[in-house]
């Protein structure tokens, strides 16, 4: 969806300043997966229909409804909520013809056949805090994809019962296939550890949520984070180089990273170093050499043909913001708090404890696992009446999400104003999971629309493919990283 701007505003912000922390020694120790490949693998074709425009300049009837019931109580937040008529001159909804017609996603353990499989010189890993995903070329230059869900969901104890039902090969899982469960065993806690889609499936039938390894875009301090995170990562990298296809002798690997926050103290560098450790790890014949980006970067790499514009990835622990100009990143922060944080107080307010025991009874059937699946369904176009107080919720959470964004982008070109000229209009590129909900892009013009810019404003446009612009972006920098 691709929005066009032409009024040119102005205001002044005060700056913020993060402090730059420590870096302690790090230790990875790594854990195998049980992974068995797939014969048949799980594949996902995306016709990728155009969107057709769509008429949504009807009174902001939900608007004044906010207003009236005072449903932000309780919401907090110091920047003022955009929420204000919807100026249908302001704004331009463009017919979207995508570049790609079909891709294929494979899950971690996924295996295609011999004569498929391409020798892979580069790659781009998305490292995000709810997804991880691997983009690579196919032997006729198709991007494809490797996603798994970051996360993970611990049985209290191993028994021979639990181990012999996660191996049991003719079990359906998550992703509709009979094989074996992605899980390794901790013999430290003697727990059984299931990672990916299938740690949320149990998470989900539990009405439990569901554990992560990452927040806020860094890695936790948990003692278990730092062993899941590099069991995904080692399995999604086996998977691309032994079931999808073969590594070179030299490989290009280029992941991304979020940016310095602007709202919390963050130890960007730290994660940076735990990425490193546990991707030097990597047992593998290929010489490995790694690069990185901001993955606001990557957005923009991979969605403007002249590598130049503002890019937004909208992940689940952060929203990171880039300004490019032809490639080269000139400047990026991140907002803490995104999808994570949405799902989180929407639960929250509907009677979810995260302090609770898990001997004690729920109060809510709403937990943070719940919340995300629903937010994925929700429309977002400006105008819709919700009936459903959760999707009400959901969508209250998203304003202030983007109202904080927007004046974080806003500071940080106010921050950043010595590092960068700007005497054209300037293009905004979306990505990212949280971006996934029909109306998002609509909804992000109406409050960029009432919002005072310190700039002329060019065009809006969320990715055709916000789960994977990123890695698509990452693959294309590792290109370019080549000598």
């Amino acid at each position: 969806m691709i929005h066009d701007f032409s009024t040119q505003k102005q205001i002044t912000n005060p700056k913020v300043v993060t402090e730059k922390p420590r870096i302690p020694e790090l230790t990875v120790k790594a854990q195998s997966v049980i992974v068995i490949p797939h014969k048949k693998p799980a594949v996902l074709n995306h016709p990728l229909e155009p969107i057709i425009p769509k008429t949504i300049y009807q009174p902001p009837v939900v608007a004044d409804q906010f207003k009236k019931e005072k449903y932000y109580e309780g919401i907090e937040s110091d920047v003022p909520l955009a929420i204000a008529d919807f100026d249908k001159s302001k704004i331009n909804i463009i017919k979207f013809k995508p570049l790609l017609g079909e891709y294929e996603v494979y899950n971690m353990g996924d295996e295609i056949n011999d004569e498929r499989k391409a020798i892979m010189s580069f790659l781009g890993l998305d490292i995000g805090t709810k997804t991880i995903v691997a983009a690579f070329k196919t032997k006729d230059g198709t991007t494809n994809y490797i996603s798994e869900i970051n996360g993970y969901w611990p049985f209290e104890r191993s028994t021979p019962f639990i181990e012999n039902m996660l191996k049991d090969p003719s079990k359906i899982r998550s992703d509709g296939t009979k094989r074996s469960a992605h899980y390794f065993k901790h013999e430290e806690s003697n727990q059984c550890i299931v990672l990916g889609r299938d740690a949320e499936e149990f998470a989900y039938a539990k009405n439990d949520t569901l554990k992560r390894p990452m927040a806020e875009g860094g890695i936790t301090p948990d003692e278990m984070s730092m062993t899941v995170l590099s069991s995904i990562i080692h399995g999604i990298l086996n998977t691309a180089e032994n079931d999808l296809g073969k590594f070179d002798s030299n490989l290009d690997l280029c992941f991304c990273t979020t940016a310095p926050a602007i709202n919390k103290q963050s130890n960007i560098e730290y994660h940076e170093r735990v990425l490193e450790i546990i991707l030097k790890s990597y047992n593998s014949e290929s010489n490995i050499k790694l690069h990185k980006i901001k993955e606001s970067h990557a957005v923009v790499l991979n969605m403007s043909g002249d590598g130049t514009g503002i890019g937004i990835s909208w992940g689940a622990g952060t929203v990171t913001v880039s300004y490019v100009k032809y490639g080269l990143e000139v400047y990026s922060f991140c907002w803490v708090g995104a999808g994570d944080w949405i799902d989180d107080n929407v639960a929250i307010r509907h009677g979810y404890d995260p302090n609770a025991m898990k001997t004690m009874k729920k109060a809510s059937k709403e937990t943070p696992t719940t919340v995300s699946k629903s937010k994925m369904s929700i429309d977002l176009t400006p105008g819709t009446v919700f009936n459903d107080r959760l999707l009400l919720d959901i969508s209250l959470h998203y304003d202030v999400l983007i109202s904080q964004v927007v004046s974080g982008i806003i500071s940080g070109f106010h921050e950043h104003e010595a590092e960068a000229r700007i005497e054209d209009g300037v293009n905004i590129y979306m990505a990212g999971g949280t971006s996934s909900p029909n109306g998002f892009a609509e909804r992000v013009a109406m409050i960029l629309s009432n919002s005072e810019l310190p700039f002329k404003l060019g065009t809006v446009t969320k990715s055709d493919k916000p789960l994977y612009a990123v890695s698509s972006g990452c693959l294309a920098a590792a290109e370019m990283f080549t000598a």
